[in-house]
């Protein structure tokens, strides 16, 4: 089994930001699986969509840019619908023989500051991958345009390597089966 690094944003599969620390990612000899909205979802914060069917869609087309260790897909949906359909199952169909070990979401075009944390899909997405026990880090770049984006992305990398350096190699406790050590029944009461 080898681990990859899962990727998603909220500017879209197509945006430069993805596309770029992609790029850097493969270089540098990463696996990388790139699971982002369709269209751009920006300011979405942890939006999901219930209701209706979600297409997930393999960019092979991306993909061959990018190299053999890389996988791309589309979902016509938020990014925190990337994020819970990849990781409760739909990853696992495609690529068996490969489990996240990191989620990176950007790099963003446009800062992600003060209280616009709370508005980002990009943050939104790296949010729910926390939720699903999948350490997690969401990155932006300071402008609107490709402006900057570079060292954005040499910064990105940089901080991807270090958190790699130390957490395991795989979610320890993915999908949460443990409840991340909070709850243990057997010492709750009846009220």
């Amino acid at each position: 089994m080898s681990n990859y690094i899962l990727i998603t944003n909220d500017d879209g599969v197509e945006s430069p930001g993805i596309l770029s620390l992609s790029q850097a990612l493969v270089a540098r000899g990463y696996r990388i699986v790139i699971l982002a909205p369709e269209v751009n979802c920006s300011a979405g914060g942890m939006s999901i969509t219930l209701g209706q069917e979600l297409d997930l869609n393999e960019r092979t087309d991306i993909a061959k840019s990018l190299g053999e260790s890389a996988r791309v897909f589309s979902l016509g949906g938020s990014p925190c619908d990337c994020i819970i359909v990849g990781l409760s199952g739909a990853l696992d169909d495609v690529i068996p023989d490969a489990k996240p070990m990191l989620c990176v979401s950007g790099v963003n075009l446009g800062p992600n500051v003060s209280v616009d944390v709370l508005h980002s899909g990009t943050v939104g997405a790296a949010r729910e991958a926390g939720l699903y026990g999948l350490p997690a880090i969401a990155t932006s770049s300071t402008e609107f345009t490709t402006k900057g984006l570079d060292d954005a992305v040499s910064a990105t990398v940089q901080l991807i390597e270090l958190v790699l350096s130390i957490i395991p190699k795989s979610a320890n406790n993915l999908l949460r089966p443990e409840l991340g050590g909070i709850r243990d029944d057997s010492t709750l009461e009846d009220s």
